[in-house]
């Protein structure tokens, strides 16, 4: 008997993407599908500010010793801070329990392993479509999982209305998965509004949500993006959050991020969530990395490095919102329709574009064009000087012969 006699692993389509893009060797292959921010040279740039942030760090850090599995508290209130407003931090500060982790996706493992044992229902609703990584991890929490209306993909808009009558349908114990911006992967998000609206109906039902939230500022803004988030959190009792800095910081490859549990409960402290989040932590690896959250700190409490930083991810998303106003102004140009006017009324550094798999194959294949497997395509990756090549390989599809708006 041989224990590892492992049959060759079937992998999905997004999985096949990345292998086929890896083994693709034509020089002019152009990756649209890893959610990265890419500058004007192709590169994944590293903030200056976080460069000095390190430096610092680099001629200050005394010890490599290990912290609690709870990770960095001072990253935890910086970036609550960032996100929630001193207001709501200082009328819940006893009743928020946060914990650092290595990034988004163990938040996302950790949030499902705590709706299991403590939400009485066992369940989620998330919207349909969403990142493919996070139904993956509920799966392996053991979830069920419901999809509740997000997108018309043949208007290519937010269907809020039918979004309400699906949020109508959950029952008291129910979690709901919200993106706190730049809704991965169609770019469509709630209003302000539309956030009151959903959060009403989690107090009145007793849902819990459960917002992912992983582009802040590059969308509107640092503060414009968390608005929304800060209105559920003054009207539900309990929420559940979790944030990665992997793109506010541009600390992708070190993993760094939090899930916070925030309540009203008379009973509960700070401690006692932070203990029970750290629990489940546990259970998953021991501790955190804490070289981006000590030089996020470092970032965070020197103003002059904040300024610089606040300015750096600014010039970012107005670069987003430019090359979205010049991808779609070209595409509309070439089919001359206002079809393609979707993208400039979205967010964030990725759009669903109403592509055929047949389509998507063709673009891989003969043009070396890589989009995820679903049509989203990171906006935030255009080279400038190939987006004109790329709409003309979009617009020669069959999808899109004769297309009139």
């Amino acid at each position: 008997m041989r224990y590892f006699d492992i049959q060759k692993p079937t992998l999905d389509s997004t999985r096949l993407m990345f292998k086929e893009l890896e083994s693709d060797n034509r020089t002019s292959k152009i990756d649209l599908g890893i959610g990265i921010y890419r500058d004007e040279k192709g590169e994944a740039p590293v903030f200056k500010a976080v460069k000095k942030a390190e430096a610092i760090l680099l001629e200050t850090e005394v010890s490599k010793s290990y912290k609690t599995p709870a990770g960095n508290y001072e990253y935890c209130n910086n970036i609550l801070e960032l996100v929630l407003g001193k207001d709501i931090i200082n009328e819940r500060s006893n009743k928020i329990g946060a914990i650092q982790i290595p990034g988004a996706g163990s938040g996302l493992r950790i949030a499902g392993e705590l709706i299991k044992n403590k939400l009485k229902n066992n369940l989620i609703s998330i919207p349909n479509p969403t990142w493919g990584q996070q139904t993956f991890m509920f799966q392996k929490s053991g979830l069920k999982i419901l999809k509740h209306t997000y997108y018309d993909n043949v208007n290519n808009l937010l269907n809020f209305d039918e979004m309400i009558l699906d949020l109508n349908k959950l029952k008291s114990g129910d979690a709901l998965l919200l993106h706190g911006c730049c809704h991965n992967p169609t770019g469509s998000d709630l209003n302000i509004d539309q956030w009151e609206k959903v959060a009403k109906i989690c107090k009145k039902k007793g849902i819990i949500p459960f917002v992912d939230l992983v582009y802040q500022g590059l969308g509107k803004g640092i503060d414009e993006d968390v608005i929304g988030i800060r209105k559920l959190v003054k009207i539900v009792p309990e929420v559940i959050i979790t944030i990665s800095s992997s793109k506010t910081f541009g600390v992708y490859r070190d993993r760094c991020g939090l899930i916070a549990v925030i309540t009203d409960s008379n009973k509960v402290k700070s401690y006692s969530l932070q203990t029970m989040l750290s629990e489940i932590a546990r259970e998953l690896y021991f501790h955190p990395p804490d070289h981006a959250a000590e030089i996020i700190n470092i970032l965070l409490g020197d103003k002059i490095l904040k300024n610089e930083w606040l300015t750096e991810i600014s010039n970012m998303q107005k670069r987003i919102v430019s090359l979205r106003d010049k991808f779609s102004k070209i595409l509309q140009n070439k089919l001359q329709t206002d079809y393609f006017s979707f993208l400039n009324v979205q967010n964030g550094m990725f759009s669903l574009l109403p592509i055929s798999e047949e389509g998507i194959m063709t673009l891989r294949k003969k043009n070396g064009i890589y989009l995820m497997p679903d049509g989203r395509i990171n906006i935030a990756s255009l080279p400038e000087n190939k987006i004109d090549f790329i709409a003309s390989k979009i617009c020669s599809l069959k999808e899109f012969a004769n297309r009139k708006n």
